[in-house]
């Protein structure tokens, strides 16, 4: 039972990576039609939060203060600065396949910062090795996206700034999970993540028509991002990375570019490099040394 419980959390891990890679495309539908990034990340979760309120509403609050602080910044780095610094990304760029490679560093991320705050955790060789090709391939995907795509340099540094942020969310749910119901602390992210998010919205100059979400091409986009890739993707994500470990499912994120890169091609008409290829290949090359073998020496 234990080794068919092992198995589903890797599937959820991978299933939700693989829905994750399709929202850079479905953020730029919103993008190109008015909404802001703020917009779009508070209309998303608030969605979410309603929408899964009927099945898990028994319990408001956390058991005390200081997890109640944990909750508001896990609702800060999984949602509004997540959110504000992707989708900040991806409307400064051409290629959404470009943000999502960029967003792959998070594993690497994550682990450094594991290292970084449990010294006890070494990083072995064949990680660092790895960690060096992958970054290679990202660094290939960013001059593929200044150079040929024409992007702005920033877009470099809004994506690796939520890579950063994915990284810190993943060890503050470390910290929550063993407490709390992955329902409960996936309701809290959405509602920390609207209220946290709400000052700028009402503070950014920004105007957009909301009629204009009774459209398909807006409506649809939205309803995606809320119900697909919010509500349920954040509890299964939750899930796995409570049976796996936030280092392991975390990796299953190198698999966004490959899901970008296609729906990137198919919705939005863009150019797929030789580059970007060669640099998406480093990359999962780069994973698979790192995950050959434990990275860490417990």
């Amino acid at each position: 039972m234990q080794n068919k419980s092992h198995w589903i959390h890797h599937i959820l891990a991978f299933v939700v990576s693989c829905i994750w890679g399709s929202t850079f495309v479905a953020s730029k539908v919103l993008l190109n039609a008015g909404l802001s990034p703020a917009q779009i990340m508070c209309m998303r979760f608030a969605i979410a939060y309603f929408a899964f309120l009927p099945f898990c509403h028994k319990q408001i609050k956390a058991q005390c203060l200081r997890d109640e602080l944990l909750f508001i910044a896990l609702g800060l780095t999984g949602g509004s600065l997540y959110f504000l610094t992707e989708n900040s990304a991806l409307q400064y760029t051409t290629s959404t396949s470009t943000v999502a490679m960029l967003i792959t560093t998070t594993p690497v991320l994550t682990a450094f910062v594991v290292r970084a705050i449990f010294p006890s955790e070494k990083l072995t060789r064949r990680f660092l090795f790895g960690s060096l090709v992958a970054l290679a391939g990202v660094a290939l995907v960013i001059f593929n996206g200044v150079f040929i795509l024409d992007d702005n340099p920033l877009v470099a540094l809004l994506a690796l700034g939520a890579s950063l942020c994915w990284a810190f969310y993943g060890l503050l749910l470390r910290k929550l999970e063993t407490s709390y119901s992955t329902a409960f602390i996936t309701r809290k992210v959405f509602f920390w993540g609207v209220v946290t998010m709400l000052p700028v919205c009402l503070i950014e100059d920004h105007s957009f028509d909301f009629s204009n979400l009774l459209s398909l091409n807006v409506g649809l986009p939205l309803l995606f991002l809320s119900l697909i890739a919010s509500l349920a993707c954040y509890q299964m994500w939750n899930m796995a990375s409570k049976g796996l470990g936030v280092v392991v499912a975390t990796n299953y994120l190198y698999f966004q570019p490959i899901t970008s890169l296609v729906t990137g091609y198919l919705v939005l008409n863009e150019r797929i490099t030789l580059l970007a290829i060669f640099g998406c290949l480093l990359v999962i090359d780069g994973v698979y040394l790192c995950n050959k073998k434990r990275k860490f020496k417990q």
